[in-house]
């Protein structure tokens, strides 16, 4: 018999994972998924919520049900899977429920560097008046989506500085051929057309904003808060950029979710 699993919210990778887990052979139940067929909250082997799970007190999702809406699926025993699930464990816990935590694991989180680093690229042809091409270009943070970004917009013939704190991180940036700085002090100066940041931490100070050439882009990449502060001037745009592989590649980025939670079922496709 065929495990059940109930996907509650989401956005467009969530239809897609769902897709991937019908094809795999598990029955699909769904509630508040995009395009999918609308079923009533019911207990089931396991659960899948959006990723990230929650925003404020409701699941993720413009047509997403309250967060009630999970304990209603699990039974002793229902493993959840999602992001950012603290919020719900003790709760989880308390009802015989396993959460899964996908934040951070791999490789979910190599894989949704690449369609992350695509949608700030697709944002940034979208939003500046400046080509990307020979453009001067700041990536602050050289972690799985600093790594991949700043290598990408290498690719496109832009001219890309990476900003850390490591040294290490710095040096494994300019062994590519790409410039480095130290976050936060911006020795190089802060003369760029496209500033992408990656920390979640404040990296920026009203100073440095001060500095930055007119007609700049900062695309806020890093989890909220972030990490550039608000800017008030008229000159620069800053795009708020969070949930890009469910925007620009929601079918890669919900096949690999599916596939994610496949190999944890120790059902991984052969």
């Amino acid at each position: 018999m065929s495990k059940t699993c109930f996907l509650l919210g989401g956005d467009e990778r969530q239809r897609w994972a769902a897709q991937a887990l019908l094809d795999a052979g598990l029955e699909v139940r769904c509630c508040g998924v995009p395009g999918m067929p609308e079923a009533l909250p019911a207990p089931a082997d396991f659960v899948i919520l959006p990723f990230p799970a929650l925003q404020g007190e409701r699941l993720r999702g413009t047509a997403a049900p309250e967060r009630t809406a999970v304990f209603a699926c699990c039974r002793r025993g229902t493993r959840v899977y999602g992001g950012g699930l603290s919020p719900l464990r003790q709760a989880l816990l308390d009802c015989g429920a396993e959460p899964v935590e996908l934040f951070g694991t791999e490789p979910l989180t190599t894989h949704n560097a690449v369609p992350t680093a695509e949608g700030a690229i697709a944002l940034a042809v979208l939003h500046s008046p400046y080509r990307l091409h020979g453009a001067p270009c700041l990536v602050i943070g050289y972690g799985h989506i600093g790594r991949v970004l700043a290598n990408k917009l290498h690719g496109l013939s832009a001219r890309v500085t990476v900003a850390a704190r490591r040294p290490s991180d710095r040096a494994a940036a300019e062994a590519l051929g790409l410039e480095a700085d130290e976050t936060g002090r911006y020795a190089r100066g802060l003369s760029y057309h496209f500033v992408f940041n990656t920390v979640p931490a404040p990296v920026l100070t009203q100073d440095q904003l001060a500095a930055l050439l007119p007609g700049c882009l900062l695309v806020e990449l890093a989890s909220a808060p972030g990490g550039i502060p608000a800017c008030t001037r008229t000159d620069v745009t800053r795009i708020d950029a969070p949930g890009l592989p469910g925007r620009f590649c929601p079918a890669s980025a919900g096949a690999a979710y599916a596939a994610a939670i496949l190999e944890q079922e120790g059902a991984f496709p052969a």
